[in-house]
């Protein structure tokens, strides 16, 4: 239950103003409704994305796994209650996932597998799946995308409209109170809680673009955590300054160049094959970060049991990069270039800029001109995500520890599926890589998946970039600290409270 005496006001740096704040039902990753809604609702259940994998409780205290797979029972906890006092119940998870099934929300990243979902009983919801899926917990715990809304404010109603979207009611630990649109969001404490927490009153999301100016803001404590990472030559400076650390976790996913796979261009496997032998690793992570790894592979290496050695990108190799683009045809012009190509990144991840340049500059040398661009969130969904309109991405996010969720990225049906990418073998390896609770078994899948990707080229894996995020050390219980890790969503301050 809620901490009867929450103290403190918690003061966050985020670089862009909110969108809305319902992300199950449209999504902008790194707008400030991503990191606000991670504290105003919940979820079923929460996936350790640092380690184990584990699931933890969310809305759900309890679960069954029936039929191989196929079938979860929830049980949900009998104290937990909207902002606005009434009973959360097993009809607003139904409610939630079935209008997202129906209308294809942003929240089928995670959800297509649900045939049925029916409230059993007021605290008892079952999700029947299209067939087994070991991995539909860690889908429902992975991201906010999987957050429940209050069926008595958005039955009936157009969500597209709906002010709910924009003055949100939620059962996480703190309230929404105010948005001052360009400014500011506030949070308060919700004192029904019904988990740990919170500890803080208050929490301010202050929006401060200029990332140089939200850390010179930490130093002076007017800030007490940032969104942005601070750049790999100058963590051991801040962790220096007094009252200053940074959280550092080597990465739970591997950064990769994606292919636009609608342009004929990108069709040419011999295209990229070339782009993918013109990158050279080495040059990109020390340009980025001395901690930054160099994965040729087409998973994370922590997931040993579904982890395949030999499934490999191309060698670093430009005269053989240059032999394969004469064979397609694409010889060089008067002026050296054989053809020209965006390549963009989401502006948050100014690392991302920095790899970038690096690359450009690595396929300039084979006779390829890309023009790198900085987008913004509402400009990633909507020109990227919706519209397909992109060359290639430096992109990143189908975190481990399961490799199911590079289902989302990479199947035909993805929802997630920027590159539009299809392969019959990969659809199939993953239906056959879920379908059963046998991890040995689904290893064997997983492995001849990723042989099947890296024989594709389906993208190209360049880095493994990890977090390092500035915070003030007079308050620990963040989502990375002992005790809590694992515990909790990445971006939650429930247990955020004042060190001792």
């Amino acid at each position: 239950m809620a901490n009867l005496t929450p103290e403190g006001h918690l003061v966050v740096a985020i670089p862009y103003d909110a969108e809305g704040f319902n992300e199950v039902w449209r999504n902008y990753t790194g707008a400030a409704g991503y990191f606000v809604a991670n504290n105003i609702y919940s979820r079923l259940v929460v996936l350790d994305v640092f380690k184990t994998g584990e699931i933890a409780p969310d809305l759900a205290d309890s679960w069954d796994i029936l039929n191989g797979g196929q079938t979860y029972v929830f049980h949900l906890n009998r104290d937990a209650r909207w902002h606005d006092g009434v009973p959360v119940t097993a009809h607003d998870v139904a409610y939630t996932y079935s209008e997202v099934l129906k209308h294809g929300y942003h929240g089928l990243s995670w959800l297509q597998d649900i045939d049925q979902i029916r409230a059993i009983d007021d605290h008892t919801v079952e999700c029947r799946l299209k067939g087994p899926n070991a991995a539909f917990l860690a889908q429902l715990g992975s991201f906010v995308f999987s957050h429940i809304v209050a069926r008595h404010l958005y039955e009936g109603t157009d969500w597209a409209t709906n002010p709910y979207n924009l003055n949100p009611v939620g059962s996480g630990p703190f309230q929404f109170e105010e948005w001052v649109n360009g400014e500011r969001i506030e949070l308060v404490a919700n004192p029904d809680y019904f988990r740990e927490g919170p500890y803080v009153e208050r929490i301010t999301y202050r929006i401060m673009p200029d990332r140089d100016q939200a850390f010179a803001a930490l130093e002076r404590g007017e800030v007490h955590f940032c969104v942005q990472d601070v750049p790999c030559n100058q963590v051991e400076e801040f962790r220096a300054k007094p009252g200053v650390d940074v959280m550092f976790h080597p990465g739970n996913s591997i950064a990769f160049v994606a292919f636009n796979w609608q342009r004929p261009l990108f069709q040419d496997h011999r295209v990229r094959e070339a782009i993918a032998s013109a990158i050279d690793r080495g040059p990109i992570a020390n340009g980025v970060c001395p901690l930054a790894s160099t994965p040729v592979h087409y998973y994370v290496e922590r997931v040993s049991w579904a982890f395949n050695p030999d499934a490999k990108a191309p060698d670093f190799d430009p005269t053989r990069a240059e032999q394969l683009l004469d064979e397609a045809g694409y010889t060089r012009g008067e002026d050296g270039v054989r053809f020209r190509i965006g390549l963009a990144y989401r502006s948050l991840y100014s690392h991302y800029g920095v790899a970038g340049a690096i690359i450009a500059d690595q396929l300039r040398t084979i006779g390829i001109e890309a023009t790198v661009e900085s987008v913004d969130p509402v400009g990633w969904k909507e020109r990227f995500q919706e519209a397909g309109d992109f060359d290639l991405l430096l992109d990143s996010g189908d975190i481990g520890p399961d490799p199911q969720l590079m289902s989302s990225f990479l199947a035909s049906d993805g929802p997630r599926n920027s590159m539009r990418y299809r392969n019959e073998t990969v659809d199939r390896l993953f239906r056959e890589g879920r379908s059963t609770v046998d991890r040995e078994e689904r290893g064997k899948h997983y492995h001849e998946l990723q042989a099947a990707l890296a024989e594709d080229i389906a993208r190209v894996p360049f880095m493994q970039h990890g977090e390092h995020l500035p915070y003030r050390t007079e308050y620990t219980g963040w989502s990375w600290s002992d005790g809590v890790q694992g515990t909790v969503p990445f971006w939650y301050h429930g247990k955020v409270r004042k060190a001792t």
